[in-house]
């Protein structure tokens, strides 16, 4: 079993990096390699204990012992830990040593050593008689600390010396305190910043809430058979979060998502929007028999106010408070976003006439404008009154169009606003190619955030809008070259990764060049061969074929998948 070992200044103290196996059952870590031969243990191992501290910055621990060998092992939480030599007779009598040790970097600079646990490691610190150890959980996460003892138990080996008497310790512990006190108030104002209904330039003229339309289906396979679609990620998040910020950004507090009866797992994901401060409801969409039928499952949650209804696979760019101020100063009954696109027939594509809308043809063969209706609306009341008048179509759904068209048949005031910048999913794995491609972009990086949160190593480098999440860990000769998002826990070496990727969390990618593709979560890659325009699923794993025999390609492919080499 591989281990790393971290010598620190004082004699007796030293910090090790033992390897971590996982696999789909969880991991496996042997915290006494080798068993009692192994060198760390060559006292024996006479007793086990565990020390947790459940509160943030309240120490634990806080001694040191006579004549016992301790080993301590991190297995939750993240704790600033301090050590002192009080042995008289060690060379580094009087040395200090403080270290960060847990699961979660800190994403600051507190100015002393982290030694986090990253992907297929876990820390263990070795620690001699007369070397003085207390630890501060920094996180809310409880710290839990397995350790092992060289002898039985004995009261009287234990000195207790206070923390306030130990040189350094309260002095290092305050000043680490004050920088994450400080970086989470500046977190703080942020999130309140992000969350401002509107800038002081335009705010909402009338409240009004929107409804999601969410429900699970197989439109987008094979990566929709395990998980709702809205879920996939784009650009390190669920693609149903950017319609929620955008929304949330505009000033809008109240949003009904619309999912079918088994979709817990989205509601899990998304929760009840305390995390964007909102609330969210969830309402059951019995039949799935197209977006008219969503508008119906929520007629008793819109109680026939005015509403936006936007599609949970559509992305924009565009600020919806200037939609909404629109819609309510003109009068409107219904005010419809509208893009200009090179192949409109898939959408709804409306005519126009003298500016007017006068009529909408859903996925026309030949299209009476280059215009799509994106997937973004307003209506009032006269919708649930469409849906009453409508029949199913031949494709066996209540088609939105025909609801835009009960509005131009009934005189209704029906109006639109043409934008630039949208994605829409149609289904297919290029179609998340180009939103992942849009939201790297258009939506990922904003300036306020801090986008470096995982840890750069020595010859690695970085280049234009790279986003790395916590935990995550870029070393050997790698390059990335932005856009690019990375997500948390992840390992990238001796890799290169270009322009117009996202690699989901907990993946690893070794000795590997891809580029314009979108990895989801717990990934492994391993192999020379370059990869480009690719959608790698979750739980996938790739590697070289070179050293196994017989040489070649070896592929298990499901349904609905497309290889190209």
């Amino acid at each position: 079993m591989e281990i790393k070992h971290i010598k620190t200044p004082i004699q007796g103290l030293n910090l090790y990096l033992n390897k971590v196996v996982s696999d789909e059952r969880g991991s496996y870590c042997d915290m006494a390699p080798g068993g009692t031969e192994n060198e760390l243990y060559a006292d024996g191992i006479k007793h086990i204990h565990a020390s947790i501290a459940t509160k943030k910055f309240v120490a634990r621990g806080g001694h040191y012992h006579y004549k016992l060998k301790e080993n301590f092992f991190t297995l939750s939480g993240t704790a600033l830990w301090y050590f002192y030599d009080f042995d008289k007779d060690s060379p580094t009598y009087g040395e200090s040593f403080a270290v960060i040790l847990g699961h979660d970097k800190l994403g600051i600079d507190v100015g002393i050593p982290e030694c986090t646990i990253y992907k297929n490691y876990a820390a263990q610190v070795s620690i001699f008689p007369g070397i003085y150890h207390v630890f501060w959980p920094l996180i809310d996460t409880e710290t839990v600390v397995a350790g092992t003892g060289s002898l039985d138990f004995d009261a009287e080996d234990y000195d207790r010396t206070k923390i306030e008497d130990v040189p350094g310790a309260i002095e290092i512990f305050e000043e680490v305190k004050k920088k994450i006190l400080e970086n989470e108030k500046q977190s703080d104002s942020a999130i309140v910043e992000s969350k401002k209904i509107v800038s002081s330039e335009t705010q909402l003229v009338r409240k009004i809430k929107a409804i999601i339309p969410a429900a699970k289906n197989n439109q987008q396979r094979p990566f929709s058979h395990t998980i709702n679609k809205h879920l996939i990620p784009l650009g390190g998040k669920p693609m149903i979060f950017y319609s929620i910020e955008n929304l949330v950004s505009s000033g809008i507090n109240q949003i009904g998502i619309i999912v079918g009866s088994n979709d817990n797992l989205l509601k899990q994901v998304v929760g009840d929007g305390s995390r964007w401060g909102i609330e969210i409801e969830y309402i059951i969409q019995k039949e799935l028999m197209g977006l008219g039928s969503a508008i119906m499952s929520a007629r008793d949650y819109i109680n026939n106010e005015p509403f936006i209804l936007y599609l949970g696979d559509n992305i924009i760019d565009y600020n919806i408070t200037d939609l909404v101020n629109k819609y309510f100063q003109e009068n409107l009954n219904a005010l419809l976003l509208l893009v200009k696109i090179e192949c409109p027939q898939r959408f709804g594509v409306p005519e126009i006439k003298d500016g007017k809308i006068v009529s909408v043809e859903e996925r026309p063969m030949h299209p009476k404008s280059d215009f799509a209706v994106a997937g973004v609306y307003i209506y009032d009341e006269n919708a649930f009154r469409a849906m009453d008048a409508i029949k199913i179509s031949d494709r066996g759904q209540y088609e939105i169009s025909d609801i835009h068209n009960y509005y131009i048949n009934s005189n209704l005031k029906l109006d639109y606003q043409e934008i630039e910048k949208w994605w829409k999913d149609r289904g297919k794995p290029e179609d998340l190619l180009e939103g992942n491609k849009f939201v790297l972009q258009n939506c990922v990086f904003e300036k306020r955030q801090n986008h470096m949160q995982g840890e750069i190593v020595g010859n690695a480098k970085v280049e234009g809008n790279v986003k790395i999440g916590k935990g995550t860990r870029i070393i050997g000769k790698t390059l990335i070259r932005g856009p690019v998002s990375i997500g948390e826990g992840c390992l990238i070496k001796d890799s290169y990764i270009g322009p117009y990727t996202s690699i989901g969390n907990v993946s690893e990618l070794n000795g590997t060049e891809i580029e314009h593709s979108l990895v989801m979560d717990n990934v492994n890659i391993y192999t020379k061969e370059k990869i480009v325009n690719s959608v790698i699923g979750r739980n996938a794993s790739i590697v070289s074929g070179e050293d196994n025999l017989p040489r070649g390609r070896k592929v298990i492919v499901g349904e609905n998948s497309v290889i190209g080499w």
